[in-house]
């Protein structure tokens, strides 16, 4: 079952001159004729596109497939350039509040929600993740805000640092909009103790995010003494999504290989209780 929400509307919130701010959820339906129901875990979906674009690509394909491990599966449109922080920032925090107030309306376990973020989606995730009490998020939803931090992160060749050695200029530039400094929102330097469980991944050979990224980010997370996998693969592009010929024209071999992250992911999940549970109803 699919259902589309405009978080502005269900948040009473002025919309202002942002266009997106939708959430397309994929459900599974509640079979009513099994005696257990199942209470299942929530995925977050953002795609990338260096914020001046929603991947198509790294959007559904990437549902349809954790919606086949028994997650309720949530894919965020958000808006992009030139509208930029905190526009981006408070749809994403729209999102995790939904979710958690509306947990068992969708079937999900409320405390059991993560997100995936691909590239410039990486970087919108990590935010949610690591700057949950961000000012524009504490100015609009209060205490509440707590709230906004999902229980683990995957992120796939993320948008991370400013380091102007590493950084996707491109993707911090339309982030920022001039309103705020790079520097504040460059991952790595924002990692905080308490920060939730996540799983890392990328590829020796992309061109456009550049490994380090993911190197910087992992390397803070350890120091800070977080839950904290990563896999780097020797070769292949940016944006292969899920990896395999749905989403990507040509797939040489050891290209082809990157399509185990999301087994990995999977697994690295379970590992932190992200389970479907059957109980009574």
């Amino acid at each position: 079952m699919n259902t589309r929400t405009d978080l502005y509307e269900y948040f009473a919130m002025e919309r202002g001159d942002a266009e997106k701010g939708y959430l397309t959820a994929y459900l599974h339906a509640d079979l009513t004729e099994m005696k257990k129901k199942r209470v299942r875990p929530a995925m977050l979906v953002i795609p990338g596109g260096g914020y001046t674009c929603v991947s198509q690509r790294e959007g559904e394909p990437i549902a349809l497939r954790f919606f086949a491990e028994g997650y309720n599966c949530f894919v965020l449109e958000y808006d992009v350039a030139p509208r930029c922080y905190p526009t981006q920032l408070l749809q994403a925090g729209m999102v995790m509040l939904y979710l958690r107030r509306e947990a068992a309306q969708l079937g999900v376990d409320g405390t059991h929600i993560a997100a995936v973020g691909f590239s410039a989606g990486g970087h919108l995730t990590g935010c949610i993740g690591l700057l949950w009490d961000d000012p524009a998020l504490r100015a609009a939803f209060g205490a509440e805000c707590e709230k906004i931090c999902p229980d683990a992160l995957v992120l796939a060749y993320p948008v991370v640092t400013a380091d102007e050695r590493f950084y996707h200029g491109g993707s911090f530039r339309n982030f920022c909009g001039g309103r705020v400094n790079a520097q504040d929102y460059s991952l790595e330097k924002r990692v905080r103790c308490g920060a939730p469980p996540c799983f890392l991944w990328a590829t020796t050979t992309d061109d456009c995010v550049r490994v380090e990224n993911s190197l910087l980010l992992y390397t803070a997370l350890k120091d800070a003494g977080a839950s904290v996998e990563m896999h780097l693969f020797e070769k292949g592009w940016h944006g292969l999504s899920t990896a395999d010929a749905e989403v990507n024209d040509a797939l040489p071999a050891p290209e082809a290989r990157v399509r185990e992250w999301l087994p990995l992911a999977l697994s690295f999940l379970r590992t932190h209780a992200f389970e479907v549970q059957i109980c009574d109803r």
